[in-house]
C-alpha cells in the first residue's frame, strides 16, 4: 500500500500533512513497509520534519499545478492528477487522503480487504436528489448540478453516453482506497470534471466524478473508522492553532518513535477539542440560528459565552437572532 498526499502554499498545510503522514505511521502495522508518495512545492521543510520515514517527495512546481489544474483551472482536478501519477510511480494500491486528515487507527486490516470489485471513499454524505432544495444563494451551485444530470447526458472518455441519476450520491473524497485495477476509471472522473465544473462551478466535481464512477462500478463502502477529515472551516482553524505550538523546530528533531507516540496522542485529543473548542460552539451556535432552532443556538450560544464571554463580536450576532426570533413570534 502506498499513502498519497499533497500539500502546497503555506506552513498551516505543511504541519497539516506532517499530522497525516506521522499518524499513518504511528498506526500502520508493519509501518516499514508502507511508502508515502507526498506531492509538495516545498520538499525541503518535509525532508527535515519526515526524514526518518519512508516518504518519496514529488516536487508540485507552478507549471506543474497548471498542468493539474487542466483547462478547467479546477484546483480540486489536482487530486485526479496526483492519483493517476501516483499509480504510475507505483505497483502499489492507493491509499489518497487530503492533508486535513489524521488516522485513528490501524488501516490495514480495511485495506486489505479493497479489490477490483470494492473501493473505498470517506464517508456517504447525501443523495443528489437532495440537492433540489438547496437554499440560494449558498446552494447555488448545487441546483446547478442537480439540473445538469436532471436534463442532460454526460460523456465518457470513450465517447459513450452517461446519465446520473438522483438516487446516486456524494461520497466525501477526502479519503480514498483504490486498487490498481481502477486506474481504468481515471480518464472518466477526468472526463465528468471536465464537464460538471465549466458547467456549474461546483468545488465538489470531482467529487461527483469519483463518487459516481466508484458507486457504479464497485462496491464502494466507506473508511471512516480509520481516519478522521476534519475538512470544515472552523475545524480547520482549530487545527492550525493547535499544530502551530506542537510542530515546532525543537519537535522536529525527535527521533520518529517519540514523534509517532507524541502524534498518536494528538489524535486522540483532537475530536474533542474540535467538539468542546469556544471557536466550534459559536460555529454551532450561529449554523443553528440559520435554521431558526434558536433553542439548540441559545444552548451552544451558552457554552460559547462560558469560555470567552467578552467577544462583542458575537454577542453582536446573538442579539440579532434574538430580535429575528421575537419578530417572528408578533
Amino acid at each position: 500500500m502506498a499513502l498519497v498526499i499533497q500539500s502546497f502554499g503555506n506552513e498551516k498545510e505543511y504541519r497539516r500533512a506532517v499530522l497525516t503522514v506521522i499518524s499513518y505511521y504511528a498506526f500502520c502495522t508493519p509501518a516499514n513497509a508502507m511508502k508515502t508518495l507526498l506531492f509538495t512545492d516545498r520538499p525541503g521543510y518535509f525532508e527535515i520534519v519526515l526524514k526518518d520515514f519512508p516518504v518519496e517527495f514529488i516536487l508540485l512546481s507552478e507549471e506543474k499545478i497548471r498542468q493539474m489544474r487542466g483547462k478547467i483551472d479546477f484546483l480540486h482536478r489536482m487530486k485526479i492528477a496526483l492519483i493517476d501519477e501516483a499509480f504510475q510511480r507505483s505497483n502499489d494500491n492507493l491509499l489518497y487522503a487530503d492533508s486535513d486528515a489524521f488516522f485513528t487507527t490501524d488501516p490495514m486490516p480495511l485495506f486489505r480487504t479493497l479489490s477490483p470489485a470494492k473501493s473505498f471513499m470517506h464517508v456517504y454524505e447525501y443523495a443528489f436528489d437532495s440537492l433540489k432544495t438547496s437554499m440560494l444563494p449558498n446552494g447555488e451551485t448545487d441546483l446547478k448540478f442537480y439540473n445538469l444530470i436532471l436534463n442532460h447526458k454526460l460523456t465518457l472518455a470513450d465517447g459513450s453516453d452517461l446519465i446520473i441519476r438522483p438516487e446516486h450520491a456524494s461520497w466525501n473524497a477526502g479519503v480514498m482506497m483504490l486498487d490498481r485495477e481502477h486506474a481504468a476509471y481515471l480518464p472518466d472522473v477526468y472526463k465528468l470534471t471536465d464537464q460538471i465544473f465549466p458547467t456549474t462551478g461546483n468545488h465538489a466535481s470531482e467529487q461527483f466524478a469519483f463518487s459516481v464512477i466508484l458507486q457504479t462500478r464497485t462496491n464502494l463502502e466507506s473508511c471512516e473508522s480509520v481516519i478522521y477529515h476534519y475538512w470544515y472551516r472552523v475545524m480547520k482553524r482549530i487545527a492550525d492553532e493547535f499544530l502551530a505550538g506542537k510542530i515546532t523546530p525543537q519537535w522536529t528533531k525527535l527521533p520518529a518513535d517519540q514523534k509517532m507516540a507524541e502524534v498518536k496522542r494528538w489524535t486522540h485529543i483532537l475530536p474533542q477539542l474540535f467538539d468542546h473548542h469556544v471557536l466550534m460552539l459559536k460555529d454551532n451556535a450561529i449554523q443553528a440560528f440559520n435554521i431558526n432552532d434558536f433553542r439548540t443556538g441559545y444552548r451552544f450560544a451558552l457554552r460559547g459565552f462560558f469560555k470567552q464571554p467578552f467577544d462583542l463580536t458575537f454577542l453582536r450576532h446573538v442579539a440579532y437572532h434574538t430580535r429575528r426570533n421575537l419578530s417572528m413570534k408578533k
